[in-house]
């Protein structure tokens, strides 16, 4: 799990979920927007059509979140660069996917925050 400081609250990723940009990647849906911080927040959303079962919805959201985890640790965060509040929509194909694919997903996510221009 990531620290509280990087979550977004509730009502936020709601906002985000209405007025914020979108782009696929990978097995997720990326909504974002930028915000003035140094550094990335983070939600996932996951409703029960994704899958019925709780344990398993808060299995995959664990899995993210600790891939965002590993994430932020191996590429390194510069405070000059625009940060955004991300929330993660995943496809149902993450239901079959391993750790090692969310992993590289999460990979993929951060490349494309770092080549946005702040708008």
């Amino acid at each position: 799990m990531i620290a509280k400081r990087y979550r977004i609250q509730r009502w936020r990723a709601q906002k985000l979920l209405k007025k914020g940009e979108s782009q696929k990647v990978g097995n997720f849906i990326m909504r974002y927007a930028p915000n003035k911080l140094t550094y990335h927040r983070w939600a996932i959303v996951m409703s029960t059509k994704f899958e019925k079962l709780a344990v398993e919805r808060n299995r995959k959201r664990r899995q993210t979140y600790e891939a965002i985890r590993h994430t932020m640790e191996e590429i390194p965060n510069h405070p000059q660069n625009q940060h955004y509040d991300v929330v993660l929509i995943p496809y149902k194909q993450i239901l079959s996917c391993n750790y090692q694919r969310i992993h590289q997903n999460v990979i993929d996510i951060f490349k494309s925050l770092s080549h946005k221009k702040s708008s």
